[in-house]
């Protein structure tokens, strides 16, 4: 997905037995455990409670077409809904379309929405009403979720998925009033015509990319409406007090009314802060530091609240392939080699990762265990980097990594310039706040930097065409500014071909490309972790990753849950 701030296949059977172990300690199905603390005594859903949530570093927007980062995608998915959703396993399901139908030659797609789905009729700290007035969302909603989405100009960063539908190219570059292929057939049935057959269509209707807004709250409120977002979701926009956000239970949505009250995303920028602050029950969930991994592995009282699953996605280090030094791929390669991403993953994360070799994870259709990666070899890093003519290092320029503000990436960043020393290459340290490094990365003002991306859809085209088709290249996620002609037409092709085996050769020869081309220093696969309190429930953790978490689903066995914030 998303540029991230802070999996299966071979790992079906551990996902399965994660999950289960998860669901035995945390839905409340069982019985309640015997230490845990006073005041749980029920183990059938309650409604009420206030849940908070910490994050290290503000939200960004969060207009759907605009949602650019982890944090605020998981805001994003509370207050608006789709057509379409993702269930436990990545496959999309069913949300305000209640059914389709695809035709035979697999271009058009018919969609019929829920009966009952109402956009909020209220929202901010004050319920004020909405402009839309709680109505019922319509397939007019839809087709003008798409239009915005699709505007000459509007500043969406992945529009471009959405370019195979028919006449959508034409419209985006003002060449059409309207897009040939969303058709309204009535107020309850929308219909897709595509350009060509695309195998993960589906899916892209899932993405908050698409979630469906109001016109009239969008359009009144114009370039405000990410922060003062409208939807057909669980939960409304409940203003900032302070460094918090806030989101209420929407009472009208169609799922029925969600258990929580209220829940609440306060901004602690430090890790082991957060951590503290779970532990004294002021945070219902958080992830675990690294320095208190191994005490909440060999705590009876934390150790069954900790869960840990392979997530779908790649933390990478990234080349401007356009800027010197790095234009010269024998650079990258040496430095590929020079960095020891078995150290990183064992030293600074505690082996909670899968050292990569390329760009798609395990579980993603087209993994490919035999693919061809960089080891940890200093003298092939010497070697290329003297055909580079930097003998030793010798007359290469001194360069940053820029990373942004959080203990992981920093301490990574300092494994990186260790390596980097060990060749003869001098690298400073830039460390800023997630949305300037956003900032710079998108707009090429740095050369060297982290990143990460996590799935949107679980599609080897999601990772590949993203990052590395030239097409992408800038804010549509190829920040790298990589360009391989060969690399684009596989990328083309897979896109559009129906049979799963050739797709999956396809999408093999392009990774394979990508990864001798060396436009990033792929690291580690993500896994997700996290802790909960003992009177959380409803709690799933999948593979794509905590912004996929239903808080919908949520509720607390504890009539003392939600205390204020110390």
């Amino acid at each position: 997905m998303s540029p991230v701030r802070n999996c299966r296949g071979s790992l079906l059977a551990e996902i399965a037995v994660g999950l289960f172990a998860f669901a035995l300690g945390l839905t409340g199905c069982g019985e309640v455990p015997s230490d845990a603390p006073a005041g749980i005594v029920e183990v059938k859903p309650r409604y009420g409670g206030i849940y908070r949530r910490a994050f290290s570093s503000p939200i960004m927007k969060l207009d759907p077409a605009e949602v650019n980062d982890s944090y605020s995608h998981e805001v994003a998915r509370q207050i608006f809904d789709g057509l379409l959703e993702f269930d436990e396993d990545g496959r999309p399901v069913p949300a305000l379309a209640a059914s389709w139908t695809i035709s035979p030659d697999r271009l058009t797609y018919r969609l019929t929405l829920r009966s009952d789905a109402r956009f909020q009729a209220k929202s901010g700290p004050d319920d004020a009403p909405t402009r839309n007035g709680g109505r019922l969302v319509t397939a007019e909603d839809v087709s003008y979720t798409l239009h915005r989405l699709l505007a000459p100009g509007y500043p969406n960063r992945k529009g471009k998925n959405y370019l195979v539908i028919r006449g959508a190219a034409a419209y985006n570059a003002s060449q059409a009033a309207s897009i040939e292929g969303i058709r309204v057939v009535a107020s309850d049935t929308v219909e897709f015509t595509l350009d060509k057959p695309f195998t993960p269509f589906l899916s892209l209707l899932a993405l908050n990319f698409v979630f469906i807004v109001p016109h009239e709250d969008a359009e009144a409120l114009g370039e405000n409406f990410g922060w003062n977002p409208v939807g057909a979701g669980p939960f409304s926009w409940g203003g900032r007090a302070s460094d918090t956000l806030v989101l209420k239970a929407n009472p009208d949505y169609y799922r029925g009314r969600p258990y929580l009250d209220r829940i609440e995303f306060p901004v602690i920028a430090d890790e082991i802060e957060r951590f503290r602050r779970f532990r004294n029950g002021e945070l219902m969930h958080n992830d675990v530091p690294d320095p208190e991994y191994k005490n909440v592995l060999q705590d009876p009282r934390w150790v069954r609240q900790f869960q840990e699953v392979s997530r779908w996605g790649i933390y990478y280090l990234g080349f401007d392939v356009k800027t010197p030094p790095f234009d010269n791929v024998k650079v990258r390669q040496a430095m590929n080699y020079a960095i020891d991403r078995e150290a990183i993953v064992k030293l600074v994360i505690n082996d909670r990762a899968r050292i990569a070799r390329g760009a798609l994870p395990p579980g993603i259709m087209g993994y490919n265990p035999k693919l061809r990666g960089y080891s940890y070899d200093l003298d092939k890093a010497r070697a290329l980097l003297a055909e580079a003519d930097y003998p030793g290092g010798k007359g290469f320029p001194e360069i940053t990594l820029e990373v942004n503000r959080d203990e992981i990436h920093i301490r990574t960043a300092e494994f990186v310039l260790a390596n980097l020393r060990d060749i003869g290459i001098s690298c400073r340290m830039k460390v800023v706040d997630f949305p300037e490094l956003l900032t710079d990365v998108q707009s090429g003002r740095t050369p060297f930097f982290r990143m990460g991306f996590t799935v949107d859809y679980p599609d080897p085209d999601n990772f590949l065409h993203s990052l590395f088709h030239s097409g992408n290249i800038g804010p549509a996620g190829n920040y790298s500014r990589y360009a391989n002609p060969r690399v684009d037409e596989l990328l083309d092709r897979a896109r559009f071909e129906i049979d799963a085996k050739e797709r999956v050769a396809l999408y093999r020869d392009a990774e394979q490309l990508i990864v001798d081309d060396a436009p990033l220093v792929f690291v580690f696969h993500y896994t997700t972790h996290g802790i909960w309190q003992p009177y959380v429930h409803g709690m799933k953790v999948t593979p794509m990753g905590t912004p996929y978490i239903a808080y919908r689903q949520l509720w607390l066995s504890s009539p003392t849950a939600g205390l204020p914030l110390k």
